[in-house]
């Protein structure tokens, strides 16, 4: 079942917050709703010595700086879209897979990772890429200069593209 939701992952880069204001405007664009998801995880030797107080403290850390992050990406325009916030202890790529199953669209952050970075980390985008049943698109960061303007616009309150 398809709906007219749009999916996008969150998780503080400038690839994501890209992504976010991509999505965002796209959501509007099409009368759609808008899933913004962001994922967190326990480092693995620390999974089993955490209880169950401390994943609570911890999954609560994850809303906030997603909120946070949220707010600064989208800065006004965020006030007036309608979005729903998920917060979901996993690993980011299959989290999101599964939150786009039957969505519209899946948007995600993409950034250059290259030579040992991405094999440790893998690359979330190419997951997506690889597993969504949905379509992806992967918004890549802005160009450095690109983002600094877009600050600056931000904090003088005039429009300017999204990208």
């Amino acid at each position: 079942m398809e709906t007219r939701e749009i999916v996008v992952g969150l998780e503080g880069s400038e690839a994501a917050a890209a992504a976010l204001r991509w999505a965002a405007d796209e959501a509007h664009r099409r009368g759609a709703s808008l899933r913004v998801v962001h994922s967190w995880q326990l480092p693995s030797g620390d999974e089993l010595a955490a209880g169950a107080a401390f994943r609570e403290v911890t999954a609560a850390d994850a809303r906030a700086r997603a909120t946070r992050w949220l707010a600064e990406a989208l800065g006004s325009a965020g006030t007036h879209a309608g979005w729903v916030l998920d917060i979901v202890e996993g690993p980011p790529g299959p989290v999101l897979v599964e939150r786009a199953r039957g969505a519209a669209l899946l948007v995600v952050g993409t950034g250059e990772h290259v030579g040992i970075r991405r094999l440790v980390e893998g690359s979330v985008s190419h997951y997506c890429l690889s597993h969504a049943t949905c379509p992806v698109v992967a918004v890549p960061a802005p160009a450095p200069e690109k983002a600094k303007a877009a600050k600056r616009r931000e904090a003088v309150g005039s429009p300017g593209p999204l990208l």
